[in-house]
């Protein structure tokens, strides 16, 4: 079962259509008791980053997920903003994350970037990693944020993109996840992404 983290801030509904489709057992929940039941966690997101922080803070989610990760050592898949509270500091409301992968989270630089917020399709490039199995290399998904997070060991990077600079889109450490891009809006190979985490 895995625990779908709701703190009012996740885009769940998209999420949840992609995980009955793949017929994956779930659970919304912002409740102690059945995260520790739980044998997954993950965090979608859509809000900025200070309002997921202080959600997460509001529910106690944040020490309840660092056990979950720290100590008991389960799956965890971050998505757009449920990636970069893994950070130490962002930009973004001039907010401290939840310090699990060291590295700030930076606003994307208008002056190299086309647009910014970065929205629509793009071509990740990765290294070969449990959750890209059965995906090809320069796959397109898609992306919609106006920060990126600047990783301080790039052994903890999974895959790249790149948005008038190259920037980490997907990461790792053990048994903890993140992804920029949203698997639930990418299709065919956005459901593949969630089975391969479903199937760790």
């Amino acid at each position: 079962m895995i625990a779908i983290i709701d703190y009012d801030g996740g885009n769940t509904k998209s999420i949840l259509n992609v995980l009955n489709r793949c017929k994956i057992e779930y659970c919304v929940t912002n409740k102690e008791s059945e995260i520790i039941k739980s044998s997954k966690i993950v965090l979608p997101g859509v809000s900025n980053f200070s309002y997921c922080m202080n959600s997460l803070k509001k529910y106690n989610l944040d020490i309840i997920i660092k056990n979950q990760i720290l100590i008991d050592k389960k799956p965890y898949l971050g998505i757009c903003s449920g990636m970069q509270v893994l950070g130490t500091f962002s930009e973004e409301g001039n907010t401290e994350g939840l310090n699990i992968i060291p590295g700030k989270i930076k606003k994307l630089p208008i002056n190299k970037s086309k647009i910014v917020p970065h929205v629509g399709w793009n071509k990740i490039f990765f290294k070969d990693n449990i959750l890209c199995n059965n995906i090809l290399n320069q796959t397109r998904f898609y992306f919609c944020h106006s920060y990126y997070f600047e990783v301080e060991n790039q052994n903890h990077v999974l895959m790249n993109a790149n948005y008038g600079i190259n920037f980490c889109c997907g990461l790792r450490n053990d048994n903890i996840f993140g992804i920029q891009f949203h698997p639930e809006k990418s299709l065919l190979d956005g459901m593949k992404i969630l089975q391969n985490f479903a199937k760790i």
